[in-house]
């Protein structure tokens, strides 16, 4: 039987901070041993035009300072 290593696909994350950046409201995509990859939103603006973007990001273990799960109560 397999053992579950990382955090599971589609929890939320209040925060990921690496030594450079802080992403905030976050989904785990995929995670394992190597490292974390998860899906942000985020606003962003180029040439006066506002846009909204999604990005999927891939982080090593080792660049992670911390990681705050999202807390829902129900």
């Amino acid at each position: 039987m397999a053992t579950q290593t990382g955090l599971m696909v589609g929890v939320r994350i209040k925060e990921i901070a690496t030594r450079d950046h802080s992403y905030t409201n976050c989904t785990v995509m995929h995670s394992d041993s190597i490292g974390l990859v998860f899906e942000v939103a985020r606003t962003v603006s180029e040439g006066g035009t506002i846009e909204n973007v999604v990005s999927q990001v891939l982080v090593p273990w080792v660049n992670i300072n911390y990681v705050l799960l999202m807390e829902e109560r129900t």
